[in-house]
């Protein structure tokens, strides 16, 4: 497990329609694992707060203490395997391909996603930082369009440098080089 410490190149498929797609930066799985663990352990918390409190009031049930400590254990201990397996998946389902046309992103576990941004929608583009990514050596690319449903796309889990050429590509007008 040296995902943490090594900075391989970014990975590339090639698609049928001839576009090379990179996949994220490995040191991105550990912070989609942590996101993946924190929402897991907050969904399981709220979801047995309100099926003890819903369980208790409308049935009169009388829980006691052990079976709810079981429940609930269980539970908190079923979450970090599914998370870190839930980021995993999602690290391995997230791809990108900058065009001459503009971003193209493919995403998704469950619910698959494929978004193309045209660069003629690009309005102006931000990089994002927290502290998870700043100690990885990540950044994320947020790309606001124009006239479109969603004003704002995302991409999570670039390295700093890539996605500052990112950013850079998507809002040069004559962009020969890719």
């Amino acid at each position: 497990m040296n995902e943490a410490r090594s900075t391989p190149a970014t990975a590339t498929t090639s698609s049928d329609d001839g576009w090379r797609f990179e996949h994220l930066d490995p040191r991105a799985r550990w912070g989609m694992r942590l996101n993946a663990l924190l929402l897991a352990l907050l969904l399981f918390g709220v979801i047995w707060v309100l099926v003890a409190v819903v369980l208790g009031v409308a049935l009169d049930l009388d829980w006691p203490a052990a079976t709810a400590f079981a429940i609930v254990l269980a539970s908190f201990l079923a979450a970090p395997p599914l998370a870190w397996f839930h980021g995993s998946a999602r690290w391995r389902r997230t791809r990108y391909a900058l065009t001459p046309q503009g971003l193209r992103i493919q995403r998704g576990v469950w619910w698959r996603s494929d978004t193309v941004v045209p660069r003629s929608r690009v309005q102006h583009t931000d990089l994002q930082r927290g502290p998870l990514d700043r100690a990885l050596g990540l950044a994320g690319l947020r790309v606001y369009t124009a006239g479109s449903e969603l004003g704002r796309v995302a991409l999570d889990g670039l390295p700093l440098a890539r996605a500052e050429a990112l950013r850079d590509a998507l809002i040069r007008v004559d962009d020969d080089a890719l």
